[in-house]
């Protein structure tokens, strides 16, 4: 294959891999929204509740919820840092 043709290919393999990692980042952003609506939904739900037990598993979900944000926050981070190093 000429110099020409391996440039080309390479060329549509990147932007196919940016295009795909675009993606990525626009679903997971998505995804972290509603994670921080459920989160707030949760945090109403408490409020109102009066049952103990009820309350604790709430605050369960809630915690849950928060550190799965988390890690997907320093996912979109790693992600925007790749697509600025590109």
């Amino acid at each position: 294959m000429k110099l020409k043709k391996l440039l080309d290919s390479l060329t549509e393999l990147t932007d196919a891999d940016q295009k795909v990692q675009l993606d990525k980042y626009k679903q997971i952003k998505k995804t972290l929204n509603e994670l921080k609506k459920k989160c707030k939904e949760l945090e109403e739900k408490v409020g109102k509740e009066t049952d103990e037990e009820r309350i604790k598993e709430l605050k369960s979900k809630q915690k849950i919820i928060a550190i799965q944000r988390r890690k997907g926050l320093e996912l979109l981070k790693e992600l925007k840092q790749l697509k600025k190093a590109s």
